[in-house]
């Protein structure tokens, strides 16, 4: 093992790893606090943190330590970029809609099984990468082995089974999920190609190179968090009202979409409450301001999004059709017994044109159908023509008091 030691001098190419080591850590985080039930964030935020954990590692044992504490850290490191790759296609899977692939034994054997094996050959032996830690003008790194191509061949095939689901989203996914899916794949193809560059390929080939695959991860961190501010990605986690032993006042029969024709949404609000506090899932979409509706209709777990034109967290453009339903379609899929209500069809109208938001509730109906969900729309008849009532009054039933 090496035994000399680096200058007294902290090494300022550390800070190249701290740097992204915080990032991911803070975005992962949030991601799961966002949402710590969903199995997207959770997957997420998994990712962001074996992405922590090989940048941390790092920035420790470029500081100046002595060569046994680097080979300590480097060896933590492996329990980050040995998963990385696996993590990273357990995300795409579940984003690209692909939940079905993961119910087999098979998929987790496949994704995580080689890692596994790979560690297992890092921690104990030079086949991965060597056991003395060799010292660079960028700090300490471990020299690849005989068999370093497997883990390289490994993240290789995996990430472009990513790039697949990606470019499929891409191309058939609505138009929220293709503008969520764009950033994150052009920031991780960014990240991957030139981190294997500077990381495997470099010393594989003798070439004297920084290894910048931690500091290069932090195009990928920016990339999702343009995602997330930007396209609503992880912007809404089901969560359910504490349930009243009073019996139910609506019975509202699955798979229907319901009217309620109000100047004031009131009895929209006091049926949607009743289904909620009786073991269903709702998702309020609505033109007040939040804070306000929860005070008011003392909706205190449910999600609300603001239908508004503030780009601002947890709000939605009345005229983003695509998002609206991305957003919708995303809650109906992931809960039992769910309960989408609207409040601001009128608002949507008028910013997206009857025609589109008659298509939008269509869609909505379907949806529900399918699933097993219900729809349920609060509108001001005055505020439509005589047509466009018929029109809605066609696809929506009126709800009946038990």
């Amino acid at each position: 093992m090496v035994t000399h030691h680096p200058s007294s001098k902290m090494n300022p190419w550390a800070l190249f790893s701290l740097i992204p080591g915080l990032s991911h850590l803070l975005l992962g985080s949030y991601v799961l606090y966002k949402g710590p039930k969903r199995q997207l964030n959770i997957t997420f935020a998994l990712f962001a943190f074996s992405l922590a954990v090989w940048s941390l590692s790092e920035f420790i044992h470029r500081l100046d330590v002595s060569p046994e504490r680097a080979y300590l850290w480097i060896r933590l490191g492996g329990f980050g970029w040995c998963f990385m790759a696996s993590l990273c296609t357990h995300f795409v899977l579940v984003f690209a809609r692909r939940e079905k692939i993961l119910k087999s034994r098979l998929a987790y054997i496949i994704l995580y099984g080689p890692p596994s094996v790979i560690l297992f050959l890092f921690l104990g032996t030079n086949l991965i990468y060597k056991q003395e830690p060799v010292e660079m003008y960028f700090g300490y790194t471990s020299a690849p082995g005989k068999l370093v191509w497997l883990y390289t061949l490994n993240y290789l095939c995996l990430y472009a089974f990513v790039i697949y689901l990606f470019l499929e989203v891409m191309r058939k996914g609505i138009k929220l999920e293709k503008k969520q899916a764009t950033p994150v794949f052009f920031g991780s193809t960014i990240f991957l190609s030139l981190s294997t560059a500077t990381n495997v390929a470099f010393p594989r080939f003798g070439i004297s190179a920084p290894e910048l695959g931690t500091t290069l991860s932090i195009i990928w961190a920016i990339s999702v968090f343009y995602a997330v501010i930007e396209h609503k990605l992880f912007i809404v986690e089901p969560s359910i009202e504490e349930t009243m032993l009073v019996p139910e006042k609506y019975s509202l029969e699955r798979g229907i979409g319901y009217l309620v024709k109000e100047e004031k949404p009131d009895k929209g609000y006091a049926i949607f409450y009743d289904q909620i506090t009786h073991g269903g899932y709702g998702l309020c979409i609505t033109k007040f301001l939040p804070e306000k509706v929860r005070e008011r209709y003392n909706l205190v777990k449910t999600p609300i999004v603001w239908s508004t034109f503030k780009n601002i967290e947890n709000s939605i453009s009345p005229k983003d059709i695509d998002a609206l339903s991305s957003l919708v379609s995303d809650f109906v899929r992931k809960t039992d017994k769910a309960l989408v209500f609207l409040d601001c069809f009128d608002q949507i109208k008028f910013a997206s044109g009857f025609g589109k938001s008659l298509s939008m509730l269509r869609d909505f109906k379907k949806l529900c159908n399918e699933h097993g969900s219900n729809i349920l729309i609060s509108m001001t008849p005055e505020l439509f023509e005589k047509y466009q009532l018929e029109d809605i009054e066609e696809e929506l039933k009126r709800v009946e008091k038990e």
